[in-house]
């Protein structure tokens, strides 16, 4: 007696994952300078004339005894004032140091496919017996 066989290969789909590093962001970095006005209060001192006028007395007080009366003064008298000017100037000076740098964060992202199996089903038959003749 000699046994028949029959083979069937069957296949199944497997899932096979890597990872590729692809670019997802470009990131310009760039200053820009922003004006803006600003007003502050400085107090200054100015220097005014005040004249000062007191009457003679009948007596004579008062009265310089070197001019005679009446006659000018031989030199004009000079007198300078002066007055405070706010005087502005500008000037940079660093505030802060910003740092730009790249951080590899691990996190899992979930990978859903479907896959395919292929399956054998054996269905056996009676077979009709042959009639001899």
């Amino acid at each position: 007696m000699s046994e028949e066989h029959a083979e069937v290969v069957r296949s199944a789909e497997e899932l096979r994952v890597q990872r590729v590093r692809v670019p997802s962001e470009r990131v310009r970095i760039r200053k820009e300078v922003v004006s803006e006005v600003r007003t502050v209060q400085v107090p200054v001192r100015v220097e005014r004339l005040v004249v000062e006028r007191e009457p003679l007395d009948a007596a004579g007080d008062g009265a310089q005894g070197d001019e005679p009366a009446g006659a000018a003064p031989v030199e004009p008298l000079v007198i300078v004032l002066h007055e405070e000017v706010p005087v502005v100037s500008v000037r940079v000076e660093p505030t802060e140091v910003v740092r730009v740098g790249v951080r590899q964060v691990r996190g899992e992202e979930a990978v859903r496919a479907e896959l395919r199996t292929e399956h054998v089903e054996v269905v056996t038959e009676p077979v009709a017996e042959h009639t001899r003749s």
